[in-house]
């Protein structure tokens, strides 16, 4: 009777696992398809994989419409993952953030993306990259872009999400079918309510406007609520269909390995480490206008999640025509200036306090790089002309901070070089 039993025990439970291993594997098929589908086909060399390797990725959510032909990039966000410690620093970029890179138009930062898809759709990605790599001192590896549409079936997928409405919302705009109508408190939001609570910034029927701050704010508390459902037993069991719904709906250049090695590596990444950074600013219309201290911290925690590696920030030097360099004990602020236009360096090793180099020569502001030390102590240097500095900033003769560094103001600042603008000055906004 005992063997009987026993017999019958062994055998439920290897029909269990029988039963639970196809189970897992039609999830791991349904995912496999759906990320063929979603990557693209090149083969990631092993020590550029994500499972070893700090990446960058440029996010962008998308307000398409095809009627239009509209690309409004209502969300914008510069994510670096970091596998060794699991961790991950996302910043949020105002959607009205004034940038000016070199040799293109001054404009908001949702600007630049469908300004370079309507001259060449095959390149748009690599350009948008440059553009915000340049800015944020980071080497932006992947883009993504997803719709909207995508986001609202992601989330009707997952059964809504529990939201802390933080105010009324009150929007409507008959021309494009918008009608935002959502009351403050504990609520649980389908995929176009929540669409609405991150996006509301206007009103026209008698309630609060929002900020960007707040907006990005909701973003972050809309993302934790993602990342807490997609891990949940039932996020797990629909990952295959969630894949393939966001496949429909977004575009990218991760290759299919890599966005396989960053499921694997980072679906069980705690909420706790990852770190938010809000860019905020002052409204001086049409644009918003970004302090460099808040800008210099926003680099930093990029910089620092990927291991202090940064990148040459063309066109942000402080001052034109001569250099400033910063070094930081902490080993991971970035060196700004022209240095006579030379490019930006990276080294290690026991380089002491803060250092100001002043040095002749014509550069246009494209130096920069990270540095990092050992050692303690301030020291400064001249090596022909004057230099000051102030706050960690050098000046040098009447050169000044320029508008022509994405959205600092200047009282001497001049404009860099525009090219033809073939979108309007405003495009990529919407009324909400």
């Amino acid at each position: 009777m005992k063997k009987m039993i026993l017999k019958i025990a062994l055998a439920s439970a290897v029909a269990i696992a029988a039963t639970v291993g196809i189970y897992v594997y039609s999830i791991y098929e349904t995912t496999t398809v759906a990320i063929e589908k979603i990557g693209t086909p090149e083969v990631v060399p092993v020590e550029q994989s994500a499972k070893v390797k700090p990446l960058t990725l440029l996010l962008m959510g998308i307000d398409y419409r095809p009627e239009s032909g509209s690309l409004n990039s209502d969300v914008i966000m510069v994510v670096t993952l970091n596998p060794e410690q699991h961790s991950a620093t996302l910043v949020s970029l105002p959607r009205d953030l004034q940038m000016a890179p070199k040799g293109l138009p001054s404009r908001k930062a949702n600007y630049y993306y469908p300004y370079f898809n309507n001259i060449e759709k095959n390149s748009a990605f690599m350009e948008t990259k440059k553009v915000f790599s340049d800015f944020m001192g980071v080497p932006v590896d992947y883009m993504v872009t997803v719709d909207f549409d995508g986001f609202r079936q992601i989330v009707d997928l997952m059964g809504g999400l529990t939201i802390q409405v933080d105010m009324d919302m009150r929007y409507v705009d008959d021309e494009d079918g918008t009608d935002i109508n959502l009351k403050k408190g504990l609520a649980k939001l389908n995929g176009k309510q929540t669409l609405d609570f991150v996006r509301y910034r206007k009103s026209n029927r008698n309630t609060e406007e929002s900020s960007d701050l707040a907006r990005n704010q909701r973003q972050q508390q809309v993302l934790d609520q993602l990342m807490n459902s997609l891990k949940s037993t039932g996020g797990v069991t629909k990952l295959g269909q969630i894949i393939e719904t966001v496949g429909s709906h977004m575009k990218t250049d991760v290759p299919a390995s890599q966005i396989r090695d960053l499921m694997t590596t980072y679906f069980d990444i705690s909420p706790s480490n990852v770190k938010y950074v809000h860019l905020d600013g002052e409204w001086e219309s049409p644009y918003i206008i970004v302090k460099d201290e808040d800008l210099e911290e926003a680099r930093a925690a990029l910089i620092q999640q990927l291991g202090g590696k940064g990148t040459a920030i063309a066109g942000i030097g402080l001052s034109t025509g001569s250099g400033v360099g910063k070094e930081s004990t902490s080993g991971t602020s970035s060196s700004k200036g022209s240095n006579g236009g030379s490019s930006g360096s990276t080294s290690s090793g026991g380089s002491t306090g803060e250092k100001s180099n002043s040095s002749t020569g014509t550069g246009n502001g494209s130096a920069a790089g990270t540095k990092s030390g050992a050692g303690a102590g301030k020291q400064k240097e001249q090596e022909g002309g004057t230099n000051k500095e102030t706050n960690g900033t050098a000046e040098s003769g009447s050169s000044t901070v320029g508008e022509a560094t994405y959205g600092v103001k200047s009282e001497n600042g001049s404009m860099p070089p525009k090219s033809p603008a073939i979108l309007p000055p405003n495009a990529g906004s919407s009324s909400e």
